[in-house]
């Protein structure tokens, strides 16, 4: 089933370059994430500017006045794209076996895509959002394991040690890595490994190889 586009919002920004969500019915499979993006990137509208393709939704920066060009260009390309892929059954992504799946949860729009540029080609299958609520509600529609979910500490609309523990309840083989910019007091209780912010390329890949490697989760207390 072809994927279809919900209403276009606005979530942020200045009034000169506004943050935009244009939600999908479906998660895309991740060949139609990466036809969308090098469509939209080499277009002139979006040079320089943040876009990003959410779990469902795709998130980006043009300046009001171009709203409605930009969707008229994004209605374009995702007829395109849905043109050229077949979509499973589920509509999730669909990994090759020997990929693993992480999930991405940070309410900074810029740390989903930055983890997705440094794990995808190290093999793995990445999707993030910046919502929480949209991670659980994807969660409980996937059929397929999720591996590991690296999560922020500190979100306005849950924490990420809640998040993970509900995503646990749906997911109970599930890894998971704290990740934040600040002194987080009673981490270590948790049991589960920490990434502190900003992060550089080796020290994201390392932590989230080791804690794969080390097998099933512990329950945290």
């Amino acid at each position: 089933m072809p994927l279809r586009v919900g209403d276009l919002e606005r979530i942020g920004g200045g009034d000169s370059l506004p943050i935009w969500r244009l939600p999908l019915s479906e998660e895309p499979r991740r060949e139609w994430r990466r036809q969308l993006l090098e469509w939209i990137r080499g277009d002139g509208l979006f040079a320089d500017r943040r876009v990003s393709l959410e779990v469902c939704a795709i998130v980006f920066e043009v300046e009001g006045s171009a709203a409605v060009l930009a969707l008229e260009k994004l209605d374009h390309w995702i007829a395109r794209a849905n043109g050229s892929t077949s979509p499973t059954p589920t509509g999730h992504v669909a990994p090759r076996p020997s990929e693993q799946t992480i999930l991405v949860v940070d309410d900074q729009p810029d740390i989903g895509p930055l983890a997705e540029d440094i794990l995808e080609p190290a093999g793995y299958a990445v999707v993030h959002t910046t919502d929480p609520l949209e991670a659980i509600r994807w969660a409980r529609q996937r059929t397929e394991p999720i591996d590991l979910l690296l999560v922020d500490v500190i979100m306005p609309l849950m924490g990420g040690r809640e998040l993970a523990r509900r995503l646990l309840e749906l997911q109970p083989r599930m890894n998971v890595v704290l990740m934040s910019g600040y002194e987080v007091a009673g981490l270590r209780g948790t049991g589960w490994p920490f990434l502190e912010k900003p992060f550089s390329l080796e020290s994201l890949r390392q932590i989230v190889d080791q804690t794969l490697r080390r097998g099933p989760p512990r329950w945290p207390r």
